[in-house]
């Protein structure tokens, strides 16, 4: 019997001038599944473009995933880009509100469209 996968990572380069790169993020993000999310995320974070990572999909967020989300943080502002996060679910928000991590990341309820800059 497979394993179940634990994490799905989805990046969307949009290609626009001015359009982020949209990284969706779906199931569980801990200890086990955080180097995924930054083995996909970090070249988009450092490239100088603005990242928009879409947690709708996301049940699950423990400390290393808080601290991966604040690594691409880091690495997005290093490079001249920015790291914003969209759409996550009451539990991940309240995850994030609850470490005051809401005063440093930009949070939204929308993605924009694919042809439409953020």
């Amino acid at each position: 019997m497979a394993e179940p996968t634990l994490l799905t990572i989805t990046v969307d380069d949009r290609g626009a001038e001015g359009a982020p790169v949209v990284v969706a993020v779906v199931g569980q993000l801990d200890f086990g599944t955080t180097p995924r999310l930054l083995a996909a995320a970090t070249p988009a974070a450092a490239s100088g473009r603005a990242v928009l990572l879409d947690l709708s999909e996301l049940s699950f967020c423990d400390s290393s995933g808080l601290s991966a989300l604040v690594r691409l943080h880091k690495a997005a502002a290093a490079a001249g880009g920015s790291l914003s996060l969209a759409r996550p679910r009451p539990q991940v928000a309240a995850t994030i509100a609850a470490t005051a991590l809401d005063r440093l990341f930009t949070i939204t309820d929308e993605l924009p469209e694919p042809d439409q800059p953020r």
